[in-house]
């Protein structure tokens, strides 16, 4: 396997070749799953190549010499020296993994934006500034009004809320810890959103289990809609 796991968009169509009717908190769910497979299906593949290098399978005190000694073994991938291939892998993983991950959730929400008849350069851009998502009424071209969406994967953490002071008018997000969402926390995305006219659009079955949700918080799944709502007409209700 020359690539550990697929690009972010080749899980997206892969998941929509099952089902081209997700919502979106499906969507990210199911290519998630998607590009946790394919970890294992890398990891399978180095251990299987690894046992096709030995002769012997039972684990004699030779074999369990050589066995360690091969585990151990350096190796060289694309003139890059690893310490042992274990490393090699995990490290191969590590790099590709959060970037996709991170990438999926964009792509999660720009689908959002297609599905209610949006077009990017058209109606918004994608990766404008230090901004993930940017809307504009009436139209890209115009640049009358735009509204910048940050977007994060499932962990709010202290940089979600960071990001929406300098990067967001709204945060959208697949937030699956309900107890990231302190009254603390609620209450800064709040006095952000508020500023901004913007939400905070988490997965509903989250925003189900606060006890506090303060004004701004919304479902992911409204998303898409209130994004037509300012394209048409410059603010969302």
């Amino acid at each position: 396997m020359s690539r550990p796991i697929p690009s972010a968009r080749d899980l997206v169509r892969e998941a929509l070749r099952e089902d081209p009717n997700f919502d979106v908190n499906s969507l990210h769910h199911r290519t998630y799953d998607l590009m946790i497979n394919y970890r294992s299906r890398y990891y399978e593949s180095k251990v299987d190549a690894f046992l096709s290098r030995l002769s012997l399978l039972d684990l004699t005190n030779d074999v369990k010499r050589r066995l360690k000694e091969e585990m151990l073994r350096p190796i060289v991938v694309a003139d890059k020296t690893y310490s042992n291939f274990m490393e090699e892998a995990s490290r191969r993983i590590s790099q590709s993994f959060q970037p996709i991950s991170g990438k999926l959730a964009e792509l999660s929400a720009q689908r959002e934006l297609d599905r209610v008849g949006l077009q990017e350069n058209v109606h918004y851009t994608v990766r404008e500034g230090r901004t993930d998502l940017t809307v504009y009424h009436p139209n890209v071209s115009s640049g009358r009004v735009k509204h910048r969406i940050e977007v994060k994967n499932v962990k709010l953490r202290e940089r979600g809320t960071r990001g929406l002071v300098f990067d967001g008018d709204s945060l959208f997000g697949f937030f699956n810890s309900a107890s990231e969402f302190t009254r603390g926390n609620v209450d800064v995305i709040d006095a952000s959103c508020q500023r901004t006219s913007g939400y905070c659009y988490i997965p509903s079955l989250t925003l189900a289990e606060l006890s506090y949700s303060g004004t701004r918080l919304r479902p992911n799944t409204q998303f898409g809609r209130d994004m037509l709502t300012f394209v048409n007409t410059g603010r969302i209700p």
